[in-house]
């Protein structure tokens, strides 16, 4: 099955997909030069059980309007065609905000109950992608293309800023198999996701890549646990693996891994951040309620590649940049920056990745050995400090 869409708007699934076949056939009619998105509503109101929905080969539909698809059941989609989605970051804002009151603009919310993606294609989207919010769903074969014809990594002059490959807020979720050129996080993990695995990918352009987060937005309680990454291949990204919570965010994230990732030009390979803040409204805010989203038992295994010559991307529009940290530059392996001995189980293994056109030997790291919790030193794998990369000893 061929799915492709083209830029991007907002569409809400929400289904429960049965075991049996759909037994009942619904083509999407299309008009020409029209929008085609009440026609599109009538069939997937028509058509919510036991059916298959098809786009037809050849056609390119057009979808200009925001549509919610609710109460699918057994429901399998065919898009045969294209969907061609407006592509004014104004006039798409503003068609979002008068259907669902002001939201940040993504082109699919898939909430079910046990659903596949299959080969879905996204083609210079304008904002976020995919939002996985629903249960027991596998993603194979996904295709992002959001790279710019007219600008570089970078350079802000085109840059496709927001435009995450998926949201994970789910239960049971697995990717596999993904290629994208993305301006921000080919996956993210967001509150509420549990048992996830996101496996077999290549994150292009400028990604700021397999992240976690953000968490703890206005002292939020945020939950996230049992998330595995593997096998990505991450290519000019600014992060390799992340994770952020905001400055006196609350909850747990919990058994998260990253293992067997290749860093080619990669910014930061990896990176923690219990104190994050938007930089374009000023300095880091005291934490006055003195809390932080917990980490515990992250794990990163198995990291190999070079840096890129430069720590920020076409994304740096703010001084100073949204991602400058404290003693940033282009030979940063690792840098944590924790809330004191909040952070438990973290563990760095077998790491080999050297600055751009220098020696594994010039390769540094931050971590302030006062932010560990007490014994944490003994399994990190590396000795925590601001200097060179020294791997350690990990006690059993």
């Amino acid at each position: 099955m061929q799915l492709a869409f083209s830029t991007l708007l907002l569409f809400v699934f929400a289904a429960i997909v049965a075991a049996q076949p759909p037994t009942n056939n619904c083509v999407v009619p299309h008009t020409a030069n029209a929008d085609d998105s009440p026609a599109i509503m009538e069939v997937f109101t028509r058509c919510n059980v036991n059916s298959t929905i098809t786009f037809k080969a050849g056609v390119e539909y057009n979808a200009w309007s925001p549509m919610k698809w609710f109460n699918l059941t057994n429901v399998k989609i065919e898009l045969k065609g294209a969907l061609h989605l407006p592509t004014n970051v104004t006039d798409v804002q503003a068609k979002v905000n008068a259907t669902y009151g002001v939201a940040r603009p993504l082109m699919v919310t898939f909430n079910v109950a046990t659903g596949t993606i299959s080969k879905l294609k996204m083609i210079k989207p304008v904002a976020h992608g995919i939002r996985l919010t629903g249960t027991n769903i596998v993603v194979t074969k996904h295709y992002v293309d959001a790279k710019p014809a007219n600008g570089s990594r970078d350079s802000p002059v085109g840059f496709p800023f927001n435009t995450d490959g998926f949201n994970v807020g789910g239960t049971n979720i697995t990717i596999d198999g993904y290629y994208g050129n993305n301006g921000d996080d080919c996956v993210s993990i967001i509150n509420g996701a549990k048992n996830v695995v996101a496996k077999n990918g290549y994150c292009g352009f400028s990604s700021h890549g397999l992240s976690i987060g953000s968490l703890g937005s206005n002292g939020q309680n945020s939950q996230v646990s049992n998330i595995l990454f593997e096998n990505w291949v991450m290519d000019g990204a600014v992060y390799g693996a992340r994770f952020k919570s905001w400055t006196g965010g609350n909850g747990l994230a919990a058994n998260i891994t990253w293992k067997n990732m290749v860093l080619l030009n990669v910014s930061t390979p990896i990176f923690i951040t219990q104190n994050y803040y938007d930089q374009g409204k000023g300095p880091r805010p005291n934490n006055t309620a003195g809390t932080s989203t917990h980490i515990a038992n992250f794990h990163f295994e198995n990291f190999s590649g070079y840096l890129n010559p430069s720590w920020t991307d076409g994304t740096c529009i703010s001084d100073p940049c949204w991602n400058y940290v404290e003693g940033i530059d282009n030979t940063k392996a690792v840098i944590f920056d924790l809330y004191n001995g909040t952070a438990t189980g973290l563990q760095v293994k077998n790491v080999h990745v050297k600055p751009y056109k220098k020696r594994y030997e010039d390769t540094t790291v931050i971590c302030d050995p006062a932010t560990l919790a007490p014994g944490a030193q003994d399994t990190l794998g590396f000795k925590c400090w601001n200097g060179p990369y020294v791997a350690t000893r990990i006690a059993s």
